[in-house]
């Protein structure tokens, strides 16, 4: 289930950064592809996490 939970954050992640690269009015200086390759590296974290049922 935590893996799931990574995948959805770094999901979460991706659209706020998509949200701030196609807002007009907000410039923060190119972070905010950081936070979309961030949001990217996350899911596939998330992905590659292996939940071990105990």
């Amino acid at each position: 289930m935590k893996s799931i939970k990574l995948m959805l954050l770094g999901i979460s992640f991706m659209i706020l950064g998509g949200i701030l690269v196609l807002d007009m009015t907000t410039s923060i200086g190119g972070i905010e592809y950081m936070i979309v390759l961030s949001g990217i590296v996350v899911s596939i974290v998330g992905f590659l996490k292996d939940d071990v049922a105990s």
